[in-house]
């Protein structure tokens, strides 16, 4: 009896190392995704500043 107890509880182990693996890559994933979200913003904001460069140097020159 004890030979099952002991397999049984070794599987336990395996499925909490598992989810812990799964909680890991999920963090990974969401900081990831941060970064990304960053990354668009910084873009943005250089789109916009080039746009607002252009429209400066066009009405230097008589463009509108």
């Amino acid at each position: 009896m004890s030979d099952f107890f002991s397999t049984a509880i070794e599987m336990q182990r395996e499925i909490l190392r598992a989810q812990k693996a799964q909680m890991d890559a999920a963090q990974k994933m969401l900081e990831g995704g941060r970064e990304l979200m960053k990354f668009q913003e910084a873009g943005q904001k250089a789109a916009e500043a080039n746009l607002a460069a252009w429209k400066q140097w066009s009405s230097l020159w008589g463009w509108k």
